[in-house]
């Protein structure tokens, strides 16, 4: 008689365990962020955008990537993930119509960086942003690039060339 035989409970609970692990594998949080990378070279000074990059995923944890709207500090090549480490902490592009002028820099000056202008002839300061940090090269002709106001480019060189020109650096 069929009615005699023991309760099945190993096999119910096997049937139950496959179940649980099938919805765990279902629903569990996906391993892989998008991450941005680069579509084509990034100069420094450029704002990452969806314009110069993809997202593509990767594993969680694998990289710390930047956020669109940063600003790139060195060079990033196409197909080069954009890190952290790659982009200004302060944000800042170099608005559209600025022309670059190039200047000593101070130590510790990156592209993004706010600056202040000081023209020590005629006493004008004038507000830019760092467009690059420059070369290692000792024959440079400048440390680096400064953004500053089409109206006040033609000074701004003229002050630099003379050496009579002092780059502020703003901390805040």
């Amino acid at each position: 008689m069929l009615w005699f035989e023991p309760f099945p409970y190993w096999r119910w609970g096997m049937a139950i365990l496959i179940a649980l692990g099938a919805v765990f594998v279902e629903f569990r949080p996906d391993p892989n962020v998008d991450q941005p990378f680069a579509v084509v070279d990034i100069a420094p000074g450029d704002e990452i955008a969806t314009a110069n990059t993809e997202m593509r995923k990767v594993p969680t944890g694998l990289i710390e990537a930047a956020s669109l709207g940063d600003v790139a500090t060195r060079p990033i090549l196409v197909g080069d993930p954009v890190l952290r480490s790659d982009v200004a902490a302060s944000g800042r592009a170099v608005p559209p119509g600025w022309w670059v002028v190039g200047v000593s820099l101070p130590e510790g000056a990156v592209p993004g960086d706010a600056v202040r202008l000081v023209l020590l002839d005629s006493g004008l300061e004038i507000e830019g942003v760092v467009a690059s940090q420059g070369s290692d090269d000792p024959f440079a002709s400048a440390d680096g690039g400064v953004a500053v106001p089409p109206e006040h480019s033609a000074e701004v060189a003229r002050a630099a060339a003379n050496g009579r020109l002092t780059v502020l650096i703003s901390t805040g």
